[in-house]
């Protein structure tokens, strides 16, 4: 009596006791919380990865020396890359983190140009781009960026390396900066971050929330600790060219330079600056160069 169980026996709740009302209840609240991480990566997909496998293109067919190069990640999967060296022993080596669409053959046009400017060229497809195995995802991609930088610097041992990223690889090749030494940084047409970019395309509130990666570039700005140089297009029209100021206006290192390329569009800066695009990247290159390598 009294509502106290005899000792040593456990006390039974009649199911008439549970609320039955709660069921469905609970029921709905979990599949609606299933039902936005789908979307969330059915909508993260959609808006931030666009892989295409090979053709068949190479640099052979714009006259370029190439070395096909397997890389390991450290989470098992294996990337696609071209080293694209030059013959001088002493040339700048670039580590090229392309945007999100296509794969590194779309980039030919732009490769031949940077070694005709003097740079030697690393250049590798993303986890689910062209021949890479996996799933293209934020931390895969970070991973997919620090598999590139080792298999680089196994390659040219202690000549420093100069990271180069567009538009998503932009964010890539920050995150790399944090992670390894190198001579200095070179962001391409690149966005603050993935959820800026969301409320940018889709103006829907809360959009962004529905977005499991951050690709937070404008994070890692004020602790960069080697040379930056921005360029953007002012006729961007797909990542704002505010963004790109705002990446420059946040970096705290004093040696930094900001770009404008007028007229130029997302994916046309090397295209329209033309001869002025290969020669701040010359000069930025023989600064960075100069100094040491930091992260």
């Amino acid at each position: 009596m009294g509502g106290r169980a005899a000792p040593g026996r456990a006390r039974t709740v009649p199911v008439s006791a549970v609320p039955v009302a709660a069921v469905p209840t609970v029921v709905a609240a979990v599949l609606t919380l299933l039902a936005t991480a789908w979307l969330g990566g059915c909508l993260e997909r959609r808006m931030i990865y666009y892989p295409t496998p090979l053709s068949g293109i190479t640099p052979a067919q714009a006259r370029l020396p190439y070395e096909q190069v397997p890389l390991p990640t450290a989470d098992g999967e294996r990337l696609g890359a071209w080293w694209i060296p030059r013959p001088e022993a002493d040339a700048p080596v670039l580590l090229f983190h392309h945007g999100n669409a296509g794969n590194r053959e779309d980039r030919l046009h732009n490769l031949a140009g940077l070694w005709h400017a003097g740079f030697s060229t690393l250049i590798f497809d993303y986890r689910g781009y062209a021949e890479s195995t996996g799933e293209p995802s934020e931390p895969g991609l970070q991973q997919d960026g620090l598999a590139a930088y080792d298999g680089l610097r196994a390659k040219v041992g202690a000549r420093p390396i100069l990271l180069f990223g567009r538009s998503l690889g932009g964010a890539v090749a920050a995150y790399v900066a944090t992670q390894r030494p190198a001579a200095g940084l070179i962001l391409e047409s690149t966005f603050t971050s993935v959820k800026a970019m969301a409320r940018q395309v889709l103006p829907i509130p809360g959009i962004e929330l529905l977005l499991h990666a951050r690709y937070d570039t404008l994070a890692r700005m004020p602790g960069l600790r080697m040379p930056l140089l921005v360029i953007h297009g002012t006729d961007d029209e797909m990542i704002p060219f505010a963004m790109g100021q705002a990446l420059f206006e946040a970096a705290t290192v004093a040696d930094k330079t900001f770009r404008a390329v007028p007229g130029a569009s997302h994916n046309d800066t090397y295209v329209r600056a033309g001869a002025d695009y290969y020669r701040w990247l010359r000069e930025f290159a023989a600064r960075a160069l100069a100094g040491r390598e930091r992260r």
